[in-house]
C-alpha cells in the first residue's frame, strides 16, 4: 500500500478519508489557510508548510479542497516541489475502458463516466456524478455530487458545477464559470460568470 498525503483539512479531506484509506497508507494532512473549516478528528500527523516528499515520506499528494482556483495553486506549488498527484477511482463506479485521465482526477463512488470522455488534470467528480460521451472535463474543475453531464458538452478551466445541476448535450460552460445547484443549464455559459435556475441564467454580482 502507497504512502499518500492529503492537502486540506475540511469537509472533503474526512470524505476522502473515509474511502481513501482502503487503497491508500494516509501518511497525514496538511493544513493550508483555504482550508474550509478547521481540522477535527482527522487521523495521522497535521502538517503545516512547507513540506517536502521527504518530510513527510511519500511523494503522493491528493488535493481536498472543492475551490478550484486554490487547486490551480496547490498545483503549481506542489510540483515543483517533487510531488506527484495520482489519479484515483472508486471502484463501485463505472468507468468506460475508452478515457482520457490525466493526473490527480478523482472519481468518487458511485459515478458513472461514458466513452470518449477526457479528465484534465485535478478535475474532481464527487459521489454520484454522470458524465455522457464525449465530454470534457477541463483542469481543475469541481462537479459536486449528483450532477449530470450530457454528451459532448465541455466545461472550462476551473469551474464549479453545483450539486444536483444537469448540463444538457453539447453545451460549453467557459472556463471559471460558476453553476448554481439543482440548475438546468441549456445553452452556453460565458467565462467568469454564475448561473442559477432551471433555465439557468445570469445571476447579477456585486462588487465593492
Amino acid at each position: 500500500m502507497k504512502n499518500i498525503l492529503i492537502v486540506g483539512t475540511g469537509g472533503l479531506a474526512h470524505e476522502f478519508t473515509s474511502w481513501f484509506s482502503a487503497y491508500y497508507k494516509i501518511v497525514g494532512y496538511l493544513g493550508i489557510d483555504h482550508s474550509e473549516h478547521s481540522p477535527s478528528n482527522l487521523p495521522g500527523v497535521l502538517y503545516k508548510d512547507p513540506v517536502t516528499p521527504n518530510l513527510v515520506e511519500t511523494d503522493l499528494v491528493v488535493v481536498a479542497i472543492g475551490i478550484p482556483s486554490v487547486k490551480a495553486k496547490i498545483y503549481d506549488k506542489f510540483t515543483n516541489l517533487g510531488f506527484k498527484f495520482p489519479s484515483i477511482i472508486h471502484p463501485s463506479s463505472i468507468v468506460s475502458d475508452n478515457l482520457v485521465v490525466q493526473e490527480g482526477v478523482v472519481i468518487s463512488p458511485n459515478c458513472v463516466v461514458s466513452p470518449n470522455v477526457t479528465l484534465n488534470k485535478l478535475s474532481y467528480l464527487n459521489f454520484c456524478c454522470g458524465i455522457g460521451h464525449d465530454a470534457v472535463i477541463d483542469s481543475f474543475v469541481q462537479i459536486n455530487p449528483g450532477s449530470q453531464l450530457g454528451g459532448f458538452s465541455n466545461i472550462g478551466e476551473g469551474t464549479l458545477v453545483g450539486s444536483g445541476s444537469t448540463v444538457l448535450q453539447g453545451v460549453r460552460v467557459g472556463a471559471k464559470a460558476t453553476i448554481g445547484s439543482g440548475s438546468v443549464v441549456f445553452s452556453k455559459v460565458d467565462e467568469g460568470i454564475t448561473v442559477m435556475g432551471n433555465p439557468a441564467k445570469r445571476v447579477r454580482t456585486f462588487e465593492s
